[in-house]
């Protein structure tokens, strides 16, 4: 799925697809759905695998190139052993500290990056597509609700009222999954990642 099939998506829950009146322009729901993407992203990132050079004598590597990155998972150094060698490793700003020095050869590291979702493509696995419209409806409809305030409309007081509480409806269950695929992936990384 790209940005624009996201869009109508979206556009399609809030029944906002009439191109000639839009309630939302497109910025602002671009703007929902990329809010929502970089949360999903913190409870779910895009898993990621790159050999970065250690340096020897050092127990410093430069991670300066794992772009958007949110967190390490592992650090395998040396690479290729049986059963794997996973170093404990801490971080600094762009530098990873791992346990043993390094020698100059490859050490495989295991991250989670921000998800991408642009005009060409989507990093977002299907199965998690409806969260991200669940959000940006949720966060779309509560903005309208305020907008409605000390405004007329032909449903009055309610528009304000019912934007509110369908929105917040929709808040609560986007929550609500992303904390279940939140813990979902926190076990998988432990069962994975980790040499315990």
């Amino acid at each position: 799925m790209d940005i624009a099939t996201m869009r109508a998506r979206v556009r399609e829950d809030l029944q906002d697809e009439d191109a000639a009146n839009y309630r939302f322009t497109d910025d602002q729901v671009d703007g929902a759905i990329e809010r929502v993407v970089r949360e999903f992203s913190l409870h779910y990132p895009l898993q990621q695998q790159d050999d970065v050079a250690t340096v020897a004598d050092t127990n410093e590597i430069d991670i300066s190139g794992l772009a958007k990155l949110l967190r390490v998972y592992s650090v395998e150094f040396p690479i290729g052993q049986k059963p794997p060698r996973y170093q404990r490793f801490a971080i600094w700003e762009t530098t990873l500290h791992m346990e043993n020095e390094g020698n100059g050869d490859d050490a495989r590291i295991r991250w989670g990056s921000l998800h991408a979702l642009t005009a060409l493509a989507s990093s977002i696995p299907e199965q998690y597509e409806e969260i991200i419209v669940l959000g940006a409806t949720g966060y779309l409809a509560t903005s309208a609700s305020v907008y409605t305030v000390d405004r007329a409309t032909i449903a009055g007081k309610w528009a304000t009222i019912n934007f509110r509480a369908w929105g917040h409806d929709r808040l609560a269950q986007y929550h609500k999954e992303l904390r279940a695929n939140a813990l979902n992936n926190r076990i998988v990384s432990k069962e994975f990642y980790t040499d315990d």
